[in-house]
């Protein structure tokens, strides 16, 4: 689907340092030292801050691990079932900054934004759902000449803009 204004969309959201820093560090390094994954989890989620803390000694073996994986399910699962604290949302944002060219946020504001625009997809982030929705964000992305992070930034926005309009403040 050909999403009118993307790019003010995609303007309206940004996190530079955890994109053009510790991204590129990551993906250089192959794994996530602690504090890399910490940022990330705690910008995506920050409810689960004391459940992040018990990565700490696990989160290098288990990112390698995930990284090296090419099966995408099984990376996901990887990481949404050995890291405490870590769901698919937050997995996928783990994805997301290293490989923003690739992978998408789910998040229920995306996933709303998708139901409105008429896709069958459930508002639930599970691993189905999560295939479901990277699939959609890849084929979108392309037809839009954006990453499937750029994307994800897009519907966010949009949904926050719609909420705004509706006289809600985004409470994020």
């Amino acid at each position: 689907m050909k999403i009118p204004n993307i790019k003010k969309y995609i303007e309206i959201y940004g996190e530079g340092y955890l994109f053009n820093v510790i991204g590129p560090r990551v993906k250089k390094r192959g794994y996530f030292k602690f504090s890399e994954f910490y940022d990330i989890c705690m910008w995506k989620s920050a409810r689960q801050k004391q459940r992040y803390i018990q990565n700490r000694d696990i989160i290098e073996e288990i990112s390698k691990k995930a990284f090296a994986e090419k099966d995408e399910r099984r990376k996901m699962k990887i990481l949404s079932k050995n890291l405490d604290g870590v769901g698919i949302p937050t997995a996928s944002a783990l994805l997301t900054v290293v490989y923003p060219e690739s992978y998408a946020v789910i998040d229920i504001r995306c996933l709303e934004m998708l139901r409105k625009m008429n896709c069958n997809i459930n508002k639930y982030p599970s691993l189905n759902i999560w295939g479901k929705y990277l699939k959609i964000m890849r084929e979108w992305s392309k037809e839009n000449s954006v990453t499937p992070r750029e994307l994800d930034m897009a519907l966010f926005a949009m949904h926050r803009e719609g909420l705004n309009k509706q006289s809600y403040r985004n409470l994020r």
